[in-house]
């Protein structure tokens, strides 16, 4: 299987990776960069290919994965428009940028395209990301577990309407800075109660870590293992009272409400 990436930053460098453990050796990878410094330093079977040249280096994409900045792609479509009519390619485009719609893609490389829409998070760089992808209407099953067995190599895959993205966005896009405050938040409480820096960050680290496995493999509801927490009258009991005093869910829901209507504003001013 050919496939090109087309932006090498963090996520198209957590993709290589996932291809390289999804398919091995089977796969050769195309990759090109604006940036000359992050064409480097790659595996084998990693070949820096620009747009232009993947004819005659004898490279026709089997898939096309655009991880570049939302404002780049435009441009770049224009490229691989042009590229793909010439010699007759056909691929599927997959395309990790923010707020860009399938709609904005079709428009630059023609309704007939096969594309697929991914919102990952920065997790996958250590392959445990939240990735949602959405397809077009014409796109094929081969195409579907194409793109769940590329992504689930960095973490977990679920598949939402397109018009659901921007919930995506403000929940497992931005979610782990919420998480990142809420753990800074647990270490410097720990600092407050007497430990040091060092040990109050570890056990916050720990405990979020330890927490999100409970979740993950008993299956129960958070609200389930919460109650199993606590005890009357108990340290727990009162430490939630705290967080509810400050309105900590409804804040914690506000976050994601904002940042997912932020996602909707931006995507309508592309």
């Amino acid at each position: 299987m050919n496939v090109a990436i087309i932006g090498t930053g963090n996520m198209g460098k957590a993709l290589i990776g996932g291809l390289k453990r999804a398919y091995g050796s089977t796969a050769r990878i195309s990759v090109w960069d604006k940036l000359p410094e992050l064409l480097t330093g790659f595996d084998e079977g990693v070949e820096a290919i620009d747009p232009w040249g993947w004819h005659t280096a004898g490279f026709a994409p089997d898939v096309l994965i655009l991880a570049v900045k939302p404002g780049d792609v435009s441009g770049l479509l224009d490229v691989v428009s042009t590229v793909s009519h010439q010699h007759k390619l056909d691929f599927l485009v997959i395309s990790v940028a923010a707020g860009v719609s399938i709609a904005a893609i079709h428009e630059k490389i023609g309704s007939g395209a096969r594309v697929c829409r991914v919102m990952p998070n920065t997790p996958a760089l250590i392959g445990e990301g939240m990735s949602a992808y959405a397809m077009s209407e014409n796109c094929e099953q081969r195409d579907t577990r194409l793109v769940e067995k590329i992504f689930s190599a960095c973490g977990k895959v679920i598949c939402v309407p397109e018009n659901l993205m921007d919930a995506v966005t403000g929940l497992s896009g931005s979610g782990p800075a919420f998480v990142y405050s809420f753990i800074e938040a647990l270490a410097e409480g720990g600092v407050g109660a007497g430990l040091s820096y060092k040990a109050a960050l570890d056990s916050a680290v720990q405990t979020v870590i330890g927490a999100a496995e409970m979740v993950r493999q008993t299956g129960e509801h958070p609200s389930v293992l919460r109650s199993k927490v606590m005890s009357p009258g108990g340290t727990t009991v009162k430490g939630l009272q705290a967080l509810e005093s400050g309105a900590f869910k409804n804040t914690v829901m506000s976050a994601v409400a904002e940042a997912a209507a932020q996602s909707a504003r931006m995507s309508k001013e592309k």
